[in-house]
């Protein structure tokens, strides 16, 4: 029997465009901790409604359906991004990473750096009623085993960085306990734990980079210095501190 702190409702599906557009049929399901899974999604959706291209039976593609416990309202929508990112860093670093050989990394808003490359994204999208988050459906794409990627897409996978053949199954069920022990976490000592974590990881953290600014069209030179309490990246600029939302910047890696 797999070890979960709240037992999961498993729908294994040979092949679908999108789990998380799958999952919304479920979003007012009385069952909670509904996952999501399959070993061929032909149209994943990333960040901003980019496409997750993933080959079939080599990578991670499944979404988490659930209700929160803890009443969690519109202005800390942010902090579930914080809950799963930490339970993927923490799975991989525990598990497939524990002399530190490569330095994992955790891009805000919610990708998993590995080497300067990327080999996970995370999707959330929530149901919201009176302000409150009343469904929420968990996203997550992960390059396991896969070899081949595009250039463009400045994406690597488990295997090309740590040079083993992963179990699919195995890792699979460690992040889902993972998530449900790091939200569980969340309830019972508040989001502070769950932030020092996630900014302690955070890429590019405290080194000059260069970003672009969709507002105002330019680039600036900046730090990462930490996110606020509603989620929002700090950079710092001249002696000047900035915010911004996830769709208002773009990384560019020197």
């Amino acid at each position: 029997m797999k070890k979960f702190i709240w037992p999961i409702n498993l729908i294994v599906l040979k092949k679908i465009n999108s789990t998380n557009q799958y999952a919304k049929k479920y979003i007012y399901n009385k069952c909670n901790w509904i996952v999501i899974w399959t070993m061929n999604q032909t149209k994943g959706i990333g960040m901003n409604g980019n496409l997750w291209h993933t080959e079939e039976k080599k990578n991670l593609t499944f979404s988490i359906v659930f209700n929160p416990i803890k009443t969690l309202y519109i202005k800390k929508i942010y902090i579930i991004n914080l809950v799963i990112s930490n339970a993927i860093h923490k799975t991989l670093s525990k598990c497939y990473n524990q002399n530190n050989k490569e330095k994992i990394w955790i891009k805000w808003p919610n990708d998993i750096i590995i080497d300067n490359k990327k080999i996970g994204g995370i999707l959330i999208e929530n149901s919201i009623f009176s302000k409150k988050i009343h469904t929420i459906i968990v996203g997550i794409g992960l390059n396991v085993n896969q070899k081949k990627f595009q250039k463009k897409w400045n994406a690597s996978s488990l295997k090309d960085i740590f040079n083993l053949n992963f179990d699919l199954d195995s890792l699979f069920y460690k992040i889902i306990y993972a998530f449900q022990k790091e939200y569980l976490f969340f309830t019972i000592y508040g989001e502070k734990i769950i932030r020092d974590y996630y900014i302690n990881h955070l890429y590019l953290k405290d080194k000059t980079s260069i970003f672009y600014i969709y507002k105002t069209n330019h680039y600036i030179f900046g730090t990462i210095r930490s996110i606020t309490d509603k989620g929002f990246l700090v950079i710092e600029s001249n002696k000047k501190l900035y915010f911004f939302y996830h769709k208002e910047i773009k990384f560019l890696i020197l």
